[in-house]
């Protein structure tokens, strides 16, 4: 029963921080976009369907901060009514009490997992639709690939192309490669260089080689020439879909076709465990925060106890950074950038609540 009461106690909490983190993310991206919808014309249900469906993408990276701030609010005021100390009295741990917000705050965080996998792909896709192509009138949207990289043609032909300037119509390092109906490369073009010019491409510094089935039967070397090849330059445009755009399943799925390619997929790793452990920064929180909360409520009110667990969340967000910026530079591996935090805080969380008894507000 006292569980229960717990449990009802951090939800109230937990649902009023989220609602207000929400509403003020969406008070300050109104006034910023305001300009750009009104000045382009656009209607107002494109305004309103715009923030409708950012929703998703707002509690993915609030739920965390709301948890935080929940599990704060909620023991933090219970143990200023002393009702801590009743519960003790009654011959129940500080574990046994604090269990329900841990599990709530694990539901919460799959639930947010499930949003991001499942909810927020589709409607960031509709969210970047209305703001990049009605709004701003852009045919497409998205980062055109532009370094190392694959592209096949509706007659399977394939292009791999080092370096594509698409304002310029430039193509570096490109190979194509010709087969038939079986797989079978016959023909292979490589130049240093391809322009497009006069309705077709100019091949510059580069060679012709033949092939059959018992290996390479000719190479013939040229400095300028011209295939028949179907490609145009806007058929090259290979734009990358946007991360919040993707589930983690669609983001694997990627690394697994670029690493066949032979491409460097630490970045997309990155991003992949990013999003898989963005969401459990809330379990953590809620971990470091539950003994935090009840000691700095013994030395001081409500606001003490806040503050006290913002700058526990400020240095949690400032080495969470650090780690993914060195996976990014590849000092540290994918899974340790984004996971290595998470369970350093997890670590200092559990023995802080098993030393919860301890006279000090960190018992070292």
């Amino acid at each position: 029963m006292l569980k229960r009461y717990v449990l009802a106690r951090f939800l109230k909490s937990y649902l009023l921080c989220a609602v207000s983190l929400i509403g003020i993310y969406l008070v300050v991206d109104i006034f910023e976009r305001m300009d750009e919808f009104v000045s382009r014309n656009a209607p107002f249900s494109d305004l309103i369907a715009y923030f409708f469906f950012k929703i998703p993408f707002i509690i993915f990276y609030m739920a965390p901060q709301a948890v935080l701030l929940a599990t704060v609010i909620a023991l933090a005021s219970m143990a200023r009514n002393n009702e801590f100390t009743a519960m003790k009295a009654c011959g129940i741990g500080v574990t046994g009490i604090t269990l329900p917000v841990v599990g709530a705050a694990l539901a919460i965080a799959l639930l947010v997992v499930a949003c991001n996998e499942y909810i927020a792909p589709v409607a960031n896709k509709k969210m970047n639709h209305i703001f990049y192509v009605k709004v701003r009138k852009h045919p497409q949207y998205g980062k055109i690939k532009q370094d190392d990289f694959w592209f096949r043609s509706k007659n399977s032909t394939i292009w791999n192309i080092d370096h594509f300037d698409p304002e310029e119509r430039v193509l570096t390092g490109v190979s194509i490669f010709f087969s038939g109906r079986d797989q079978f490369i016959r023909q292979r073009i490589d130049a240093e260089r391809a322009v497009w010019t006069q309705g077709r491409w100019e091949f510059q510094d580069g060679a012709v080689r033949l092939f059959s089935r018992d290996g390479l039967q000719s190479t013939e070397y040229f400095e300028i020439s011209y295939f028949p090849v179907r490609e145009r330059p806007e058929d090259l445009f290979k734009r990358e879909t946007r991360k919040e755009e993707m589930s983690v399943g669609q983001m694997y799925r990627e690394i697994e076709r670029e690493t066949a390619q032979g491409n460097d997929t630490t970045q997309k790793w990155i991003d992949l465990h990013q999003k898989l452990s963005y969401p459990f920064i809330g379990l953590v929180m809620a971990l470091v925060a539950i003994p935090l909360s009840l000691r700095s409520s013994r030395r001081g009110g409500l606001m003490f106890s806040v503050t006290v667990n913002l700058m526990m969340g400020f240095a949690f967000s400032f080495i969470y950074a650090l780690g993914i910026s060195l996976g990014r530079g590849e000092t540290l591996q994918p899974m340790l950038a984004a996971w290595g935090p998470i369970a350093l805080f997890f670590s200092i969380g559990f023995y802080l609540i098993l030393t919860l008894d301890s006279e000090r507000l960190l018992p070292v």
